[in-house]
């Protein structure tokens, strides 16, 4: 898990930029929330503050007057460290909460939203600091006629924190925000795309170098496991895809009548995919669409044969049912198992859990139990990646709406079950690392 510190001054920008991040994949830690949280009414450290400061400050609900406290601690040294003793360990605690569960999850980016990371915490203790940056007059401005603050508490507020310069030396990356908000997205994104690539490297398995998925169809590489192909393509491994058929008997023909023409046209966009994904290779085996058979014993010799070109670390491919029980898909699953068996290699076998929006969607899904699916796979920051791959494969049609915030939420999460006696795991290589 890579985990990542967002700052930035008042009035830079930071917020939108944490929910860009959010928008984007990462499970977001928001400092400020987790201040609401431990002083929400009733709590010890609302008890201990008003005890402090005076229970003048509590509103008639009970809650905290926020801003009576801000105007009673800024530029009050000692009154602001008082604060700070009271609010800071209760926050530091239900932060390393949610840190702890997201690392239990198999998260892959962890964002904290921490305004006053340099002058409150060591910023040494997170992987990268990213910095939100904007000039002093410009966020002046900005609280003044934006918030509505008076022109010496704006001036106040500034004053308060460390100047800017000399966070921006000590942080990995820094968004400048002088701009508008279009520009604004598009550096983020820039930075939120180096992010990613250095997360799913720091989770890259030692000795992992080579991945091949083995699929029936082109669009059963996007519309299945798009998203473990396109983290594992960005953390420098060799991903490569096997391809049985190429697709010519689908029902969706984008009016192309001929078997000859459609397979044309599915192998462009399968290799379109391959690009979006960022694979490395595609082979065509070139079988008859809905022929295959899973006795078939040339089937199993075709998946050696580029097993032992390749000679990947891990294999990924539909397991026995076939998501949707289509003979093609079991027939390959069936020759991948036998291969892989065969040589040694650890194979996932990707499937949807049972209940899951995509079997809603779908009469066909066959869906498996939550506790047969021991490896999860967060592809959250690479939904983009696996939509665009999906739209890529344009003769053909999702059963998903994949604008819909619940499709994509459920396309950000990847399961697989193990066969044989391998111990369950949250990463790829769940198998005994055997290489053939």
């Amino acid at each position: 898990m890579l985990h990542v510190a967002l700052t930035g001054n008042v009035a830079a920008g930071k917020s939108t930029v944490a929910e860009h991040f959010r928008a984007w994949g990462a499970t977001l830690i928001d400092a400020d929330r987790l201040v609401r949280e431990v002083q929400r009414p009733g709590s010890p450290v609302l008890a201990a503050i008003a005890d402090r400061f005076g229970r003048d400050l509590l509103l008639a609900d009970g809650s905290l007057d926020r801003a009576g406290l801000r105007r009673r601690v800024m530029g009050e040294a000692t009154a602001l460290a008082a604060l700070n003793a009271i609010v800071h360990p209760a926050v530091q605690r239900r932060r390393a909460e949610l840190h702890a569960e997201a690392v239990a999850r198999g998260d892959l980016v962890v964002v904290d939203d921490i305004p006053l990371l340099f002058e409150a915490l060591d910023p040494a203790a997170f992987d990268v600091v990213v910095l939100v940056d904007a000039p002093a007059a410009l966020r002046r401005r900005r609280l003044i006629e934006l918030r509505g603050l008076p022109a010496e508490e704006a001036d106040r507020l500034i004053g308060s924190q460390l100047p800017a310069e000399g966070k921006r030396a000590r942080s990995h990356y820094v968004i400048d925000n002088a701009g508008d908000l279009a520009e604004l997205e598009r550096r983020t994104h820039a930075v939120w795309r180096e992010l990613r690539a250095r997360a799913a490297a720091r989770a890259r398995e030692p000795g992992l170098e080579r991945l091949l998925a083995v699929f029936a169809h082109p669009d059963d590489e996007s519309f299945g496991p798009g998203g473990t192909l396109a983290r594992y393509a960005d953390a420098g491994v060799d991903v490569h895809l096997l391809c049985a058929t190429s697709g010519e008997r689908a029902s969706r023909r984008a009016g192309l009548a001929a078997p000859r023409a459609l397979a044309r046209r599915r192998e462009r966009e399968l290799l379109r995919a391959a690009e979006v994904l960022g694979l490395r290779g595609v082979r065509l085996l070139r079988r008859g669409d809905g022929t295959l058979r899973a006795d078939d014993p040339e089937g199993p010799a075709a998946v050696a044969r580029v097993l032992g070109e390749i000679r990947p670390q891990a294999v990924i491919a539909f397991g026995a049912g076939g998501i949707t029980a289509h003979p093609d898909h079991v027939a390959v699953g069936a020759w991948a198992r036998a291969a892989c068996a065969r040589v040694g290699t650890p194979t996932l076998y990707y499937e949807v859990e049972r209940g899951s929006l995509e079997q809603r969607s779908h009469p066909r899904i066959a869906g498996i139990p939550a506790e047969g699916l021991p490896v999860r796979i967060d592809v959250r920051p690479w939904v983009d990646v696996k939509v665009a791959a999906i739209r890529a494969h344009a003769s053909q049609r999702h059963v998903l709406d994949l604008d819909d915030p619940r499709t994509r939420a459920a396309l950000g999460e990847e399961r697989f079950a193990v066969e044989g006696d391998a111990a369950p795991r949250r990463t790829l290589l769940a198998a005994p690392r055997t290489q053939p």
